[in-house]
């Protein structure tokens, strides 16, 4: 499929009724894009992510259901994983596209696990960054009983769960998490089987996967990245050092290990 380097498509696909907003990027070998919750498409223009692949690769930047423009349901059943992953599949049918690079982070990283696990075939590789598919531990579970309790304040609650964890909340993004719809937030962040354990597939695949996280990730227990990766055919993982969470947004950071990923592809064939 043949586009220009500009941007292309903002459309919607509707996928049983809930309507998923993306937008196309670039030319190229497709890259679906997953990014992290609460968020948006938007994510991927820090660091210059877009504009340093968008030559090489036509990239599809996918607001999660529950998140940006995107419909945003209020039953927590609305995002059961399989869920998420048809959403991306009804993305890829829409544009006609067989088959795709994935590239997710956070939320989105678990959602690549996930689509690995449900449509491996309909892509050639996955780069996923600050996720994990353990399933929940003792510690991380403890944390996200502590946010979910903060997320019923709202964006009170969010922007203070971000401060906590050192975060800078600048007047632009305070008002986008005041934008935000926390009743979808508090629905999908309460899904029954989102965060679960997705790994047991991960060793029997044939396709190339990129892990990376912070070494002080606190959602992120990283040694079973190393653990996982190792017992699976074609995988590596990159680790960075007095980083945390938001290792996606330090500039220059991991754009270098994801594009020489992308270009030694040819040495997973």
């Amino acid at each position: 499929m043949k586009v220009r380097a500009s941007l292309l498509f903002m459309p919607f696909v509707n996928n049983k009724g809930v309507k998923i907003y993306y937008l196309v990027e670039g030319q190229g070998v497709p890259m679906v894009m997953l990014h992290g919750g609460p968020g948006s498409h938007r994510e991927w223009y820090a660091c210059d992510h877009v504009n340093s692949l968008k030559d090489t690769y036509q990239l599809i930047l996918v607001d999660l259901r529950g998140n940006g423009q995107s419909d945003k349901p209020h039953e927590s059943n609305a995002y059961l994983t399989e869920k998420f992953t048809s959403d991306i599949i009804a993305v890829l049918d829409d544009l006609k596209i067989e088959k795709a690079h994935c590239w997710g982070y956070s939320l989105g990283g678990y959602l690549a696990f996930c689509l690995s696990r449900d449509y491996p075939k309909r892509f050639h590789s996955f780069i996923i960054g600050g996720a994990h598919p353990k399933g929940l531990t003792k510690e991380v579970l403890e944390i996200l009983k502590r946010v979910r309790e903060m997320l019923k304040d709202g964006a009170d609650g969010l922007i203070a769960h971000l401060k906590e964890r050192g975060d800078d909340i600048t007047p632009d993004s305070e008002r986008v998490f005041r934008a935000m719809d926390y009743k979808a937030i508090n629905a999908w962040s309460n899904s029954e089987d989102l965060f679960c354990k997705v790994d047991e597939h991960l060793p029997e695949l044939d396709l190339p996967f990129l892990f990376y996280a912070g070494e002080e990730d606190e959602w992120n227990p990283y040694p079973y990245l190393v653990e996982i990766s190792k017992k699976m055919k074609k995988a590596e993982t990159i680790l960075f050092e007095n980083k945390g969470h938001d290792v996606q947004f330090v500039e220059g950071l991991v754009l270098p290990h994801v594009l020489k990923f992308l270009d030694n592809m040819e040495k997973y064939s």
